[in-house]
Order: structure tokens, then sequence, then C-alpha cells
């Protein structure tokens, strides 16, 4: 009986601990600009009128209701305690409160203000359960560190969510927010118009916060970090987050500084502005960017995108486009820097120097798959390198432009960059290298590269004024109007192998010697194939004079240059369709294994008398849909290989033009000269031809490149103008419409 009664009363005591414990017993206090503090606050009835005396009630488990309106003090939350607003003042389940995100104006915002007096908000001084903040307007605080939220280490049990932190201000750092040695987790906030000396929105010390969902705009910092700044091992995560109009001396969006990683993903990085990184700019650090748009920022000296020193950012499938620097590296500027980009787009980004990557001092940037186009510079429209030796994979480098030197690539002062599968074309420079241009002690090295239609005044193709090195390389349909219209030279350390030079303008290679020329083909260069003291190497050393039977870039069944190069160069793994590099016994000359079958073919550009395209994006319908971009010819030749077995269809809707899918069978061996016939005047895109396609026309109807109604899609012909003519190909081909 006694043990009976001794684990009885053990088993009452259990269920009382168990009952102080349970979620059940903890209360909702009500907070209303019509309550008062005297009231015991259980209710909207008897709320209380501040939302301390609300805290100063509350206990771990508890929340806090704020209805709508204006509370006019600073607050430190609690241990355990969720802190809401945003309520009518009618609401008995959280679930009825207004939904967020709310309209703007907001008819039930929950305003604390802190009237300049310190910090609006601060984290308890310790804290072992979690604790929230949600739904209010945070504003008007003004402190020496966070204006807005001043959060120690007690914050890494914090939650802020669907609140709004705005017009605070630090006399040092964290305008918005500041976090030291604490991780708060931000969700669905918005951060603007916050200002400090170091990060206007958010300041990190030795801090990794969450941001998902966030907005923030117009946030200003004198010194670093306009939207963000994290400094000693502060490692915030950012994602699907919105940095805007934020402004700051370095990183208008992001500054990152001594050891600090932190990682956007799915972020877009717009219209900010700095000294230098008018999106990003890290010192000593290694942030991770994936997905993330960075578009109009803009940098007084280097770095509109992003700026990198003694940094090694990673970059993977980013798009960074219209970014400007005054000085260097519109799209990434790099001093000392290795940062990684793969997968990339770097387009219409503008420098005096680099108008997409500038690379300064040992640095050694690593582009993988990346897309470099449009971009423009005095010297290096796509790259330029400085004592620098970047490495590009597989990377497409087309319509940039140079007013000086390197349309596509520019190289000064023992730089030694590595190309290595890319494709260069549609660049310009108005002096040297339209492709690449090299000078001083600089020694580039290009394997398996295809060089073509790029144009300067001297190298079309290539301008090297030392060391160079082509192996596996097709130049073709490149332009000089000096010299050298695949390759000019004046260094007789120069090493051309394995590489097709064919129907270059202004001449195939100008060198005073050749050091190293072997197993070439030299065929088609107009006015000459080769000029200097070189001779005629054509007949000795594997070198060949013949057609090489080119279409876009790729070698026809039945080319002399199949199988006749060197395979103690070969330089890499894979040719430009990522098919192997050695087919037969014997590698092929250029930058394309020949690997039957193929289909090549013309696209048929109706009522279109422009230059057409370089490059064209194709799918490939065989069980699924592969997207391919596929270079083209002046006439529209095309090829495709490396293709499915048997019976498949493409499909191609390039400009202005319908979809046209063909269905083709490899089963007996390549598809040549296959015609591809499309049709204009799809001008807005739905694969029909429409009166919608009419009010396109007739809207920018009259206009040139650069009026404020212009639309290029409207300019049918292409003839740079929207006019009659383009109306009348809308006439004839009304009503049509494209295939699945």
């Amino acid at each position: 009986m006694k043990r009976s009664g001794h684990y009885g009363w053990i088993s009452m005591l259990c269920l009382i601990l168990l009952g102080m414990s349970s979620p059940l017993l903890a209360k909702v206090v009500y907070v209303s600009p019509q309550g008062d503090d005297l009231q015991d606050g259980l209710s909207w009835a008897t709320a209380k009128r501040t939302v301390t005396a609300a805290l100063q009630t509350a206990l771990p488990g508890d929340q806090i209701w704020v209805r709508y309106g204006l509370y006019q003090e600073r607050i430190t939350l609690k241990n355990g305690v969720a802190l809401y607003g945003g309520f009518r003042g009618t609401e008995s389940s959280l679930s009825e409160r207004p939904t967020f995100p709310r309209p703007q104006p907001d008819p039930y915002e929950t305003v604390l203000d802190g009237g300049q007096g310190g910090s609006v908000v601060t984290s308890p001084t310790t804290a072992n359960r979690a604790y929230r903040l949600d739904g209010f307007t945070i504003r008007n605080g003004s402190a020496e560190y966070g204006g807005g939220l001043y959060l120690t280490s007690s914050a890494n049990l914090l939650t802020v969510a669907n609140c709004t932190l705005s017009g605070n201000r630090a006399s040092r750092d964290g305008g918005g927010v500041y976090c030291y040695s604490s991780s708060p987790a931000l969700t669905g906030c918005t951060l603007s118009g916050n200002s400090a000396s170091s990060g206007g929105g958010v300041y990190c010390y030795n801090s990794s916060p969450r941001l998902t969902g966030c907005t923030l705009s117009g946030n200003s910092a004198s010194g670093d970090g306009g939207g963000v700044y994290c400094e000693y091992n502060s490692s915030p995560t950012l994602s699907g987050c919105t940095l805007s109009g934020n402004s700051a001396s370095f990183g208008g969006g992001v500054y990152c500084y001594n050891s600090s990683s932190p990682t956007l993903s799915g972020c877009t990085l717009s219209d900010n502005r700095a000294s230098s990184g008018g999106g990003v700019a890290c010192s000593s650090s290694s942030p991770t960017l994936t997905g993330c748009t960075l578009s109009g920022n803009r940098a007084s000296r280097d770095g509109g995108g992003v700026y990198c020193y003694s940094s090694s950012p990673a970059l993977t499938g980013c798009t960074l486009s219209g970014n400007r620097a005054s000085d260097d590296g519109g799209g990434v500027y790099c001093d000392s820097s290795s940062p990684a980009l793969t997968g990339c787009t770097l387009s219409d980004n503008s420098a005096s120097f680099g108008g997409g990557v500038a690379c300064w001092y040992n640095s050694s940037p690593t582009l993988t798959g990346c897309t470099l186009s449009g971009n423009r510079a005095s010297d290096g429209g796509g790259v330029y390198c400085y004592r620098s030796s970047p490495t590009l994979t597989g990377c497409t480098i087309a319509y940039n432009s140079a007013s000086d030197d390197g349309g596509g690539v520019v190289c000064y002062d023992y730089s030694s960059p590595t190309l290595t599968g890319c494709t260069l074309s549609g660049n310009h420079a108005s002096d040297d290298g339209g492709g690449v241009s090299c000078y001083n002690p600089s020694s580039p090295t290009l394997s398996g590269c295809t060089i073509a239609y790029n144009s300067a005044s001297s190298g079309g193709g290539v301008a090297c004024y030392s060391s160079l090195t082509l192996t596996g390389c097709t130049v073709i349909y490149n332009m000089a109007n000096i010299a050298g219209g695949g390759v000019r030279t004046s260094s007789t350390s120069t090493r051309v192998r394995n590489t097709i030079l064919a129907f270059n303008a202004g001449g195939g290679i100008s060198a005073p010697a050749l050091s190293d020329f072997r197993h070439n083909c030299v065929w088609g260069n107009m006015p000459y194939n080769f000029q200097g003291n070189i001779g005629n190497p054509i007949g000795r050393d594997g070198n060949i004079s013949e057609d090489p039977l080119l279409v876009a870039g790729h070698l026809l069944p039945g080319s002399p240059c199949i199988d006749r190069g060197d395979n103690s160069v070969v330089g890499t793994d894979t040719d430009m369709d990522g098919e192997a590099r050695i087919r037969n016994s014997t590698v092929d000359i250029g930058a394309d294994e020949c690997h039957p079958p193929i289909v090549q073919g013309y696209l048929l550009f109706n009522d279109f008398g422009a230059s057409l395209p370089l490059f064209v994006d194709w799918e490939i319908r065989a069980g699924g849909v592969q997207a391919r971009t596929l270079l083209l010819d002046p006439d529209g030749g095309f090829v495709v290989a490396n293709v499915p077995m048997g019976q498949f269809a493409l499909s191609v809707k390039p400009l202005s033009y319908l979809r046209r899918t063909v269905e083709v069978d490899i089963s007996r061996g390549s598809v040549l000269g296959l015609m591809v016939g499309l049709t204009n005047g799809d001008i807005d895109g739905d694969n029909e031809v429409t009166l919608f396609d009419f009010g396109r026309l007739v809207a920018s109807f009259g206009s040139t490149s650069g009026d404020g109604n212009w639309d290029a899609r409207a300019d049918l012909d292409g003839d740079g103008e929207v006019t009659l003519f383009d109306f009348g190909v809308l006439v004839r081909n009304f009503g049509e419409i494209g295939d699945d």
C-alpha cells in the first residue's frame, strides 16, 4: 500500500509538471490602441494599450496579438513569446488575421515607431525557446547600432516574418537590422529606406541570418553594404530575395569582408549603386550565388555587377545583364581573385576595360559553360586580362565589341588565358583582335575553339604580339581591314597545330615566322593564305590546302580534314559538340570531329534582307526535348551533330518567324541538303500571325533603333526601321500558324 501510494504521488506530480508545460495553458495577450494597460489583456475587450505591458505579462509559450494602429514605443522581445501584429481586432484565431503580403497602403498596418530614441526592437539578453516577431512595421529608429532591430546571440531562436523595416538609421552599423553573433530568420520582410555607416539594410558580424523572400530596397550606407553587410565569418543565407536601389561605397547590394561567405539563391539584384561592386563586393571572402539575376547595377569605379578583391566567389546559373562600371569590369571585376562562374550569362554589360569580365593582378577566374554576349568596352569587350590567367571552358563569346582592342578577349602584360572548347563569334574591335588580342609578354592558349565571323582593323580572328598557341581550332570567316583576317602575329613564338584557317577576308595568317606550324588546313583566305617571312608550309609537316568542306564550323562527310591531324597535340577530350575528340585512329583537323550521321541543311529566312543571326536555338524531339544553340552560316547553313538514332523531329523558331518542325530519319546515314523554309510575321511570339501582331507593328510604325517606340521584332525585314515593307510582310502572311 505504501508503495502504491508512493507511485500515486509521483504520477500526480508528473501530471502537474506536464500540465504546466502544456501548450493548452498558453494564453493570448491582446493589445489595442483603445486598450488600457491596467486591464488583464485576455480579450480584445480587455486589451492592453502598449506592447511593452503585454510583454511584461506574457510567459514563454504565450502569444501577443496587436491590433492595427500606431504604437510609439521601443520594445525588448521575450524568450518563448510570439508577437503578432496586423489584426483587425475581431479575430478569434490566428488564421483569421488578414493574410500577407498586404496591399499598400495596408489598412491593418501595425506600426512600432521608435521616435528616434534608440533601437525600436531589441532581442532579450538570453533565450532558450523560439520566439517571434510577425506582422509589424518598424520605423523611425535611431541608434549607434541597429536602428530597427538590435539582435545579439539570443536572436538565434528568433523568427521575424511579414515585417516592414523602413526609415531607420544607425550612426554606425545596421540601419535596418544589426546582427552580432546571431542568426535570426527573416521571412517575407521588406527593408526600405534605412541608412547606416555600414549595412544600410542588414549588418552581420560573426552572424548567419537567414533571409527568405525578403525585399531590400532604397537602403544606403555611407561606407559599405547598402543592402547587406557581412563581416568576420558571417555567412547569411538569402533565398528568393530582391535587392534593388540600394547604395554604398562598396557593395551597393551586398558587401562581404573578412572570411564571410553569404549564400544567395534565386535572388534579384537590380539598380544598386556603389563606387565599386554595384551589385556585390567581396574582400577576402567567398560568397556563393546560384540562379541569381544581377541587372542594371552601377559602379562609378569597378565591378558594375560583382567586385572581387582577394576573393573566390562562386556563381552558378546566374545572369548578369546591363550592369555598368565607369572603369573596369562591367559584369565582374577581379583583383587578385579567383571567382568561379558556371553556366552564367553575361550580356550587355559595359566598362572602360572588360565589359563582361575584367581580371587584374594575378587573378585566375574560371568560366565554364558561360555565355558572354553584347558586352562593350574600350578594351576587352568580353574579357580583359592584365597580369592574369583566366580559364574559359565551353564558353560562348559573341557580339561583344571594343572601341580599341579585343572585341572578345584582350590580354596585357604577362597574361596567360586558357580557352578550351569555346566559340568566339561576331565580336568586333576597332583596332586589333576582333576575337582575341594579346600584347606584351602574354601567352594565350586556345584549344578546340571556333573563331568565326569576328572583325577588326588587324587580326580579325586573333591579333597577337606575343606568344600564341592554337590547337585543334577552326578560324573561319573573320575579317580584317589591314592584315591577318584570320590571325595576325608579330611574334616568332607562334604555334598553330591541327587548325583550320579558311575563308577569312584580309588574309589567312600574317606572321614574321612560325615556330610550330603543322597538320593545318589553310584554304580560301583572301587576298592571301600566308603573309610574312614564313614561306609556304603547305605540303610539309602535315599541312594541306584543300576546301575543308565546312558548314557552320562542322566537317561534312568526305572532308579532307578528317583523320589528318596530329594525335600528339590533341588539346581536348571532346570536340565542339561534346563528341569524342578522336573517332577513328587519327584526330581530325579543326574544332569538329566528324561523327556521322549528321543533319545538314539550310534555313530559308523569307522576307528578310539583313545579316542572319549567328546562333539559332533548336529543339531535338525524340522521346523528350533537347535544346541546342547552334552556329549558323551567313547563307543559313546549319549542322546538327550528335543526334539520336533513327527518326526524330527538328524544331526551330528564330527571330519573328513561325515555328517550323521537320521530321528526319538518319537510319540510313546522314541527311544532307535539308531545306527548311520559314514564315515571317510573328511579332508577339505566339506562333501565329494575327491582329495582335498588327497592333505591335502599328505601335512601333515609323521607328528606328533608339526611338522610344522601337520594337526590333516589328522590323520584319531587318532593314533597321519599321515601314510599309514590314506591313506588307504581315499582310502576305496574315492568318498563318506555325507548327507545334
